[in-house]
């Protein structure tokens, strides 16, 4: 299952204005519902977390890992994604492993797989 992406402005203001919050040491997301029956993910790295070669990285690993948890998620929802400094030593394990801590934490989780 392919990965939606949220470009426009207007869909990351949206995300921020109506949306919830869960909060890790390394990220920020905030999720809120959307019309469409996909799960889409944002990404907000200021340049103060590290120059672009990081930032890139940062992205690339969360953004593999959102898609390979994402048979787990609720369908429907908007993500955004920000990054803070910790998130620069990130590995794709342990940014799989947040990502669903925060999930859990948030209540995203098929039911399927809270019984898990």
């Amino acid at each position: 299952m392919a990965c939606g992406r949220i470009k426009k402005s207007w869909e990351f203001k949206h995300t921020y204005r109506y949306g919830k919050t869960l909060v890790s040491r390394s990220v920020v997301i905030y999720f809120c519902t959307n019309k469409i029956c996909i799960n889409r993910i944002g990404f907000s790295i200021s340049k103060k977390v590290g120059k672009s070669v990081k930032r890139h990285r940062i992205k690339r690993v969360y953004r593999e890992a959102f898609c390979h948890i994402q048979g787990m998620i609720k369908q429907g929802f908007d993500f955004v994604l920000i990054a803070r400094a910790p998130a620069v030593e990130m590995d794709y394990h342990r940014a799989k492993e947040e990502l669903l801590y925060l999930c859990r934490k948030g209540r995203l989780l098929k039911q399927r797989e809270l019984n898990d």
